[in-house]
């Protein structure tokens, strides 16, 4: 019983420590959203969001690399595994990113919903895929 609740307690720790580090990786990408469109015009939305999503997820990545799952998981293989770690993730979060954009763009589209308010809602409807998904695959933390 008592190892059951230990692996709940990580599993909730290890999900805040992501959607902390998300959120911080999430104000990133607003900055960047923000200030690209101030700057170009809602002309460049979709590469505004490639960059802003490219750099979000390198953060989010390097954050829970080494603080969310320190400890836990798949850390080996030196240089290159984190860089074939942070190739994976990129690819995790490029779906998570897809489903964030798209939801930001039909908000903006149908809705006149700005730019900053579409991602948020996006990647509260990504956040699920993203968190299960990156856990499996790139640190091989099972449930």
């Amino acid at each position: 019983m008592l190892q059951i609740k230990e692996l709940v307690k990580r599993s909730i720790r290890r999900a805040l420590f992501f959607s902390v580090i998300g959120g911080l990786g999430f104000l990133a990408a607003e900055a960047i959203i923000y200030f690209g469109v101030r700057l170009t015009g809602l002309d460049y939305i979709v590469p505004i969001n490639v960059v802003a999503a490219l750099t979000s997820v390198s953060i989010g990545f390097f954050l829970n690399e080494h603080l969310t799952v320190r400890g836990e998981g798949d850390h080996t293989g030196g240089p290159k595994g984190v860089l074939y770690r942070l190739l994976k993730f990129q690819l995790i979060f490029a779906l998570g990113n897809a489903i964030s954009i798209s939801v930001q763009l039909l908000l903006l589209n149908w809705f006149g919903v700005i730019p900053v308010i579409g991602n948020i809602v996006g990647a509260i409807v990504a956040f699920p895929v993203n968190y299960s998904v990156s856990m499996l695959y790139v640190w091989k933390i099972r449930p």
